[in-house]
């Protein structure tokens, strides 16, 4: 008895630890996602009112 419990806690554990894992790797890609993104909105907002002069 004390041996499954043992074995459902450790499945349990390793699950939520590769789900937080899983969940700090996509964070940092999105993050550097809308870096990007608002790079380059910046870029073309400079752009368009410098040709718009």
């Amino acid at each position: 008895m004390t041996t499954a419990l043992l074995v459902m806690w450790l499945c349990f554990s390793i699950t939520f630890l590769v789900s937080d894992i899983q969940s700090f790797i996509f964070d940092r890609r999105r993050e550097k996602r809308e870096q990007k993104k608002e790079q380059r909105d910046l870029e073309y907002h400079e752009e368009r009112m410098k040709n718009l002069k």
